[in-house]
């Protein structure tokens, strides 16, 4: 990070570095006077200015663990002129985000120079705590836990098994058609539309959501400053393009806006857009000043797409590498999905109950490899505790979900891959710790944790009744990833042989 920072391709004057200098010092005294007679979490603070982000690796979830085998499960770290408190125990994260002082985003983030009125991401807490209820009820009202979005993503999950039949067994990169399908999720889900994989504007934003993945970690630093931002002139530097994929997806949910404010028909509701137009007229009358407006909207529309799509995508990347790498367990899944759903049917979210050891072996890949180790930053809203150390407001929390997942105070074995560590005694159903949070926990919750599920069991069944999944000859499983918005498994190519053939 520090040699990112001091590229010569930043621009970087004397004059900035000694005025940031100086902010830094002032920043240091005032902090230290500010915390003098509390027991603040310990915690090492690492280079003048910079804190202790050149030291952070590649994948800063494990060097927290590293920390916190010096610190403690609770420990505070220089990240440029601020101090992050680092959370690495369940009981610690449970009781920071089930804390409403807690809630609140900082400032800054990987996201804040990008999207400006994003309601989870970056805005203050009273427009989330608005936003996110209607975005909840509003998923519930369109179909969530009902037929209606199930029936769409059985129909797209056609369209993408038939793309997979297409390659006859050779080896795919499965981001190909998989990317497309899970994005049509969401966009059918909020603007109501789905589009063919190599329609443009399908095609626009799934690259722009892959520039955005691929680059938004690397500008991790803009976290510390932002104000980085302006020394880039380069236009193809990995911040402009970033800014480049946000804005053009920006301004084609921005279009489709527009088409619906057009054809909007208040008696029969289409999609997430259509209930936000409506709810927004009518909190408009009664308040000019409220949350609800097109920008909110737009922002609210690219959260939705963005996460709702990602998380899954890798989720099942995941899974269908995990099966490939132990075909063992894979054949002991298939003989659950044949003796439950059966050679032709095709599954629904009702099977799962039915299919324990599926369910859990889904369950245990979001442990195992953690899709999002790390939570995207907490911020105080006032003073506070957390167990027995001080929280100064205006402080940046960050939970690490990895370390809790790997922990050996609550699994048995926890680096093993091991499904039957979610099923009960009897082995008829799935149980989960208390200690399992791959979709954070508290208000602030991935609001589509549900679909989330749905469209993982949805796509990993449907996989597994028609195909084995089979890495190429040759090839051996690494489970080396890549860290950006989640954990990404590193490309790799898969065959899928038809049942009947393999």
């Amino acid at each position: 990070m520090l040699k990112q920072i001091l590229s010569g391709d930043l621009g970087l004057k004397s004059e900035i570095i000694i005025g940031v200098i100086v902010l830094a010092v002032v920043y240091l005294i005032t902090t230290a006077i500010r915390r003098h007679g509390k027991k603040y979490p310990p915690g090492p603070y690492g280079l003048p200015l910079f804190g202790y982000a050149p030291f952070l690796t590649e994948k800063p979830y494990l060097k927290f663990i590293e920390i916190s085998k010096q610190y403690g499960d609770i420990f505070s770290i220089s990240m440029g002129t601020e101090r992050w408190v680092i959370l690495n125990s369940a009981d610690a994260i449970k009781e920071a985000l089930l804390k409403p002082e807690f809630l609140n985003r900082p400032p800054y983030g990987p996201l804040t120079p990008f999207k400006k009125e994003s309601p989870f991401f970056t805005s203050p807490i009273h427009v989330w705590q608005e936003q996110r209820k209607f975005v909840v009820q509003s998923m519930k009202d369109l179909g969530l836990g009902k037929s209606k979005i199930e029936d769409h993503v059985k129909d797209e999950i056609n369209a993408f098994i038939e793309v997979v039949k297409s390659h006859g067994g050779k080896p795919m990169d499965l981001k190909e058609p998989l990317a497309p399908s899970m994005s049509n999720n969401i966009t059918a889900l909020v603007f109501g539309v789905r589009h063919d994989y190599d329609h443009p504007d399908r095609k626009l934003l799934d690259k722009n959501a892959e520039d955005i993945n691929k680059h938004i970690q690397e500008l991790g630093f803009l976290h510390l400053f932002p104000w980085m931002k302006h020394l880039y002139f380069s236009k193809d530097s990995k911040y402009q393009i970033v800014a480049n994929g946000f804005k053009s997806s920006h301004k084609l949910f921005r279009k489709m806006i527009e088409e619906h404010k057009k054809t909007l028909d208040p008696e029969n509701i289409r999609d997430y857009v259509d209930r936000y137009l409506i709810e927004m007229k009518s909190r408009k009358d009664k308040d000019p000043k409220t949350t609800f407006n097109e920008n909110t909207l737009a922002d609210s529309a690219s959260d939705m797409f963005g996460a709702g799509s990602e998380t899954v995508f890798t989720s099942v990347l995941w899974c269908v590498y995990i099966m490939a790498a132990y075909p063992q367990l894979q054949k002991k899944v298939q003989k659950e999905i044949m003796d439950v759903i059966g050679p032709d049917r095709m599954a629904e979210l009702l099977d799962q109950k039915s299919m324990p050891f599926t369910h859990a072996t889904i369950l245990e890949v979001l442990r195992f490899i953690t899709i999002a180790p790390l939570n995207f930053l907490h911020y105080t809203t006032v003073d506070a505790t957390l167990k027995d150390y001080f929280i100064p407001r205006n402080t940046a929390i960050l939970a690490n979900f990895w370390a809790v997942h790997h922990d050996t105070r609550y699994w048995e074995d926890p680096n093993s891959f091991k499904p039957e560590r979610f099923i009960s005694e009897d082995g008829k159903s799935v149980v989960k710790p208390p200690n399992y949070m791959p979709f954070s926990m508290g208000k602030r919750s991935c609001p589509g944790e549900t679909m989330a599920y749905m469209e993982i069991f949805l796509y990993f069944a449907t996989i597994l009744q028609r195909f084995n999944a089979a890495f190429p000859e040759g090839y051996k499983p690494t489970f080396n990833s890549h860290f950006a918005l989640s954990l990404r498994p590193e490309d790799f190519k898969i065959r899928f042989l038809s049942r009947n053939q393999s």
